[in-house]
C-alpha cells in the first residue's frame, strides 16, 4: 500500500510541525510555518491525526459510558471502577485530551479552509477540509456546549479565545456543508481543481462521494436537533429539506494513510494497536450489559430487565455480531463478561464455573472490527494492523436516515424507515464478516420483539434504532452512541454499580488547560449542571434557547 507524506502537529505556543515516526518525509518540517505550507502538505496529516482522536479516546470513553466496555477489575482490582467514567464524579481532568486534541489537530482543516485560492486551484482541498472541520468540530460543541470558535485557531494573535454560542457554531458549521457541497458542485463543472486523490486518504479523491459524507453529516448534525422546538426546529426543518434531496453515504467511509504491520503506536491501525495489540488486550472487557444484550445462553435470559429501565427485558436472542465484538478467554469456551463497578466476574455461559484466573479468563476485544474482509483466523496477528479505518460506517448513515424518516423530518414514512433499519443492521452484519445467512435469521428472530425489531409503537422502534446503532458502532464510534443516548435516552443503558448520581452527564467539564490559560473566558460550571438540563447543556437539549451573538 502507498504510503502517504504526513506532515503532524504537536502542540506549543507557535504551533510548529513536527513528523511521523511512520512516513517518509523529504524535509524537516519543523523549519516550516503553517502558512508556508500547501494544502496537498496538509491534508493527509489533518486527516490522520484527527481520526485517531476519534478512534482511541472518544471511542473508548464513549463505550465505556454506554456501558458496551468495562475494564478488568480481575488485573487491577475494584479500584479500577473508582475512575470517573464510572463513579460519574466528573472535573477538568475527564476526557481533557478530547478537547485538547481535536482543537490542536483541527487546525490543519481550518488553515487549508483559509488558503489563498484565487483561481479556484485548491477547492477540492477546502471542500474537504470544511467537512472535516464540521465533522470532529461537531464533538467539541455536543460534549461542552459554548467553546472557542470564531477567534480559535489564530495561535499566538489570540492565545485567550471567546467562547460562542454553540448555536451560532452548529449553524455556521452546516452552512459549511452546503458551501462546501456547492464549492464541488461549481469545480467539478469548471474542471479546473487540482486532484486531491494523492493525498485524500479518506475518499480518494472522489468527489461525489465527499458531498455525500458532507450530507450525511449535516444530517447527523440535524438530527441532534430532534428534540428542539420553536426557532431551533424551524431551522432543522429547513435545512432537513436540503438534505432530503441529497446523495447520502452508502458505503464506509474510510481511513488508511498507510498503516504497517509493525507493532508501532502510530504506524499501525489506530483500533488494533491500542485495544486488541497492546495490553488493552487483557484490560478492556465486555460488560455484563453487552453480554446480557448480546447473548442469551445465561441463566434467567428469558425474564432478565435493563437496569434502570421501565422494566423493558433484554431480547433474549442470540445475536451472532457478539462473537465478533468480544473474544473468549483463556481455556474457557464462553465469552465471560463483567459489569461495570461489580468486583469480580459475574455474567457468563451458565455451563462454565467462576474459574480461579479470571484475569485470563474474561473475555477481551474481538478481531472482526479490525478484520471485516472475512479473512476470519482462529488468533489475531499482526498484519490486522494493516487495515482500515472507519471515519463514518454505511451502518450510522442508514439509521440516521431511518430516524429522520420515523420522525417524518424527510420523506419514506414508517416504511421507508424500516428499510433502512434493516439495511443498517445487514451492514453491520457485513461489516463483522458475519454471514447473510445469519443476518436473516437474526432480523427474523427480532421482527416481533419490541425495542429490538421493527414492531410496536413510535418509542419501541426508536429504541430499536438506538438499540441497533449501538450494536452497530460499538468498538468502532462509542462516541455516537454515547450522544445518541444523552439525546434521546435510548438504548436503555445501566449506570455502574458504584455510581451515586441518578443519570449520566449531558456533557463534560472543559479541560483543565481552559482554567489555567484561558480563565478570563472559561464559563464557571459546575458539576451538578452536567447532570441536569440549563443554559450549560448542550443547546439542543435546551429546546429552544435564544440565540446567540
Amino acid at each position: 500500500m502507498k504510503k502517504i507524506q504526513l506532515i503532524l502537529p504537536v502542540i506549543a505556543s507557535l504551533f510548529i510541525f513536527s513528523c511521523s515516526n511512520y512516513t517518509d518525509i523529504n524535509q524537516n518540517p519543523n523549519d516550516i510555518l503553517y502558512g508556508n505550507l500547501a494544502p496537498s502538505e496538509l491534508l493527509s496529516a489533518a486527516q490522520s491525526d484527527t481520526y485517531r482522536v476519534q478512534s482511541i479516546t472518544m471511542n473508548r470513553l464513549g463505550n465505556l459510558l454506554t456501558n458496551a466496555w468495562s475494564e478488568n477489575a480481575s488485573v487491577y482490582g475494584a479500584t479500577i471502577f473508582n475512575q470517573q467514567q464510572y463513579t460519574l464524579e466528573l472535573n477538568s481532568t475527564f476526557a481533557s485530551s478530547i478537547w485538547n486534541n481535536l482543537y490542536l489537530k483541527v487546525m490543519n482543516f481550518h488553515l487549508i479552509s483559509q488558503y489563498p485560492n484565487p483561481t479556484g486551484q485548491y477547492d477540492y482541498y477546502i471542500a474537504a477540509s470544511k467537512i472535516c472541520k464540521a465533522h470532529y468540530l461537531q464533538y467539541i460543541f455536543d460534549l461542552y456546549g459554548n467553546a472557542p470558535y470564531s477567534k480559535a485557531f489564530m495561535s499566538t494573535v489570540n492565545e485567550t479565545p471567546a467562547y460562542d454560542d454553540d448555536q451560532v457554531v452548529y449553524r455556521a458549521q452546516i452552512a459549511d456543508l452546503e458551501l462546501a457541497w456547492t464549492i464541488i458542485d461549481n469545480a467539478q463543472a469548471a474542471g479546473t481543481a487540482e486532484n486531491i486523490s494523492g493525498s485524500d486518504i479518506m475518499l480518494g479523491g472522489n468527489m461525489d462521494n465527499w458531498k455525500a459524507f458532507a450530507n450525511t453529516v449535516e444530517l447527523r448534525m440535524l438530527m441532534r436537533m430532534s428534540g428542539s422546538t420553536g426557532a431551533v426546529a424551524a431551522f432543522r426543518d429547513a435545512h432537513l429539506a436540503v438534505v432530503a434531496s441529497r446523495a447520502f453515504v452508502s458505503t464506509d467511509v474510510t481511513i488508511n494513510p498507510g498503516y504497517d504491520g509493525s507493532a508501532s503506536a502510530s504506524s499501525g491501525n489506530p483500533f488494533w494497536y491500542n485495544f486488541v495489540q497492546s495490553s488493552d488486550n487483557l484490560t478492556i472487557v465486555p460488560s455484563g450489559h453487552a453480554y446480557h444484550a448480546l447473548f442469551n445462553d445465561y441463566l434467567n435470559a428469558s425474564t432478565t430487565t435493563i437496569p434502570g429501565s421501565p422494566g423493558v427485558s433484554y431480547a433474549n436472542v442470540s445475536d451472532p455480531r457478539g462473537a465478533k465484538v468480544f473474544k473468549k478467554g483463556s481455556g474457557v469456551n464462553s465469552i465471560m463478561a463483567i459489569t461495570q463497578g461489580a468486583q469480580a466476574t459475574d455474567v457468563y455461559n451458565s455451563t462454565v464455573a467462576n474459574t480461579t484466573n479470571p484475569v485470563l479468563k474474561l473475555g477481551s476485544l474481538g478481531i472482526g472490527l479490525s478484520n471485516p474482509y472475512s479473512q476470519v483466523a482462529a488468533s489475531p496477528s499482526s498484519n490486522l494492523s494493516t487495515v482500515n479505518g472507519y471515519v463514518m460506517t454505511l451502518t450510522e448513515s442508514k439509521m440516521l436516515q431511518a430516524e429522520a424518516k420515523l420522525r417524518g423530518f424527510i420523506p419514506g414514512g414508517d416504511g421507508g424507515a424500516q428499510a433502512d433499519f434493516l439495511a443498517a443492521i445487514d451492514a453491520s452484519f457485513a461489516f463483522l464478516s458475519v454471514t447473510t445467512a445469519d443476518a436473516t435469521t437474526y432480523k427474523n428472530a427480532i421482527a416481533t420483539i419490541p425495542y429490538y425489531g421493527w414492531t410496536g409503537t413510535f418509542d419501541q422502534k426508536l429504541h430499536a434504532i438506538m438499540y441497533q446503532k449501538w450494536v452497530g458502532l460499538m468498538g468502532i464510534h462509542g462516541m455516537e452512541s454515547y450522544l445518541d443516548y444523552i439525546r434521546t435516552g435510548y438504548p436503555y443503558t445501566p449506570l455502574a454499580l458504584n455510581t451515586t448520581r441518578l443519570n449520566k452527564p449531558n456533557r463534560f467539564v472543559y479541560a483543565a488547560s481552559e482554567y489555567t490559560n484561558n480563565s478570563a473566558n472559561v464559563p464557571n460550571i459546575q458539576i451538578n449542571d452536567l447532570f441536569t438540563v440549563n443554559n450549560f447543556s448542550p443547546f439542543w437539549l435546551q429546546g429552544d434557547p435564544a440565540l446567540g451573538n
